[in-house]
């Protein structure tokens, strides 16, 4: 599903009739010079735009309008573990279309800008994976953290949830425990969105959510897309899956077998012998070490040969091959409606 949309448009493209609706939506955070009292600069605060269960968050400055939040949230009864519809099947065109549809409509101005003029620089892609109970969600949650290596790095992994890349501007991923969030959420004095039911909490206990999010700058460089209307739903899960690929396993093996998958990848048996012991430099004393005990063309020969073998950036960052079920957790747990989550549990 489509967790998160940031979508813009010049105001320039509103009649100037509506430009002092559209500059009067947000507060001005000014900051002064405390002797002086001259202004060094002025900004419109984001805003909140609510609707019964709904929100979503807007900001007008001269020169742009932009809406940015969960489609998920103004569509349906405002499901943001699942959502409905658009947001489910991953159109970004009709997510974005009601997104700020639902923005000027609770400013009742009537013109809506065609959708060439807005821009999106910012999507989240989500799914749900299904595990046995919570408890086993908060072992691979612990097996995530340490899922560091090559371009992944971990950051500030606390309790139920854990970040990859968090400064990126280019994409970066998030996965936590959907249960106790949910719980959460609904336990703030100020939450207004959908009202889940005690036995969907439960259920939604045994999901691990994997979020990833891509900002524009990497479609336009790394993916030489310049439209953000070309990002099709076979792209953006191609996209996710790639991600998330290189930190789930796909079969359990022990170490044997993954002795045996070295040997049967590598170009030589001494090339396998020599990625079989990188392997055990890396339990032993961890990825940084390891590195730092090869030169950067062996190093890098023997990754290859590892993961070709098999092992994920989370089996190197941990030092073990990861116990819990992958295969059936990336390919036969994926679930994308409550209908589905019922079925499977």
């Amino acid at each position: 599903m489509i967790d998160w949309l940031t979508v813009s448009c010049p105001l320039e493209a509103f009649p100037q009739g509506h430009w002092d609706k559209l500059l009067g939506v947000n507060d001005r955070i000014i900051r002064l010079h405390p002797i002086t009292g001259d202004v060094r600069y002025e900004i419109a605060a984001w805003d909140s735009i609510r609707s019964d269960s709904h929100s979503i968050s807007a900001r007008v400055t001269p020169s742009a309008v932009t809406v940015q939040g969960s489609p998920a949230r103004i569509i349906g009864d405002g499901d943001n573990v699942f959502s409905w519809c658009d947001s489910a099947a991953e159109d970004l065109s009709v997510c974005a279309s009601r997104m700020i549809a639902f923005f000027l409509g609770k400013l009742e101005i009537p013109h809506i800008p065609p959708l060439s003029l807005w821009d999106i620089t910012r999507v989240d892609v989500t799914r749900n994976l299904l595990l046995d109970s919570l408890a086993e969600v908060r072992q691979s949650l612990a097996y995530l953290r340490s899922a560091e290596g090559g371009r992944f790095r971990v950051n500030q992994p606390d309790g139920d949830t854990v970040y990859w890349n968090k400064t990126s501007r280019y994409k970066k991923g998030k996965a936590y425990a959907k249960g106790p969030h949910l719980r959460y959420m609904m336990g703030r004095k100020d939450y207004a969105g959908r009202q889940y039911l005690p036995d969907e909490i439960d259920l939604a206990s045994r999901l691990i959510r994997l979020e990833l999010t891509i900002f524009k700058r990497h479609w336009k460089k790394n993916l030489n897309i310049l439209d953000w209307r070309e990002l099709t739903p076979n792209i953006l899960n191609e996209l996710w899956h790639e991600f998330y690929g290189k930190l789930l396993g796909h079969s359990i093996m022990n170490d044997e077998q993954l002795k045996q998958n070295i040997y049967a990848v590598a170009p030589s048996p001494g090339i396998g012998k020599a990625a079989y012991n990188t392997w055990w430099l890396i339990k032993s004393m961890g990825w940084e070490m390891a590195k730092d005990n090869h030169t950067e063309r062996t190093w890098y020969r023997n990754l290859g040969v590892l993961k070709a073998a098999g092992l994920k950036v989370t089996d190197l960052g941990n030092g073990k091959i990861i116990p819990f079920k992958v295969q059936r957790l990336v390919i036969g747990q994926q679930v994308n409606s409550w209908l589905e989550l019922r079925k499977a549990a």
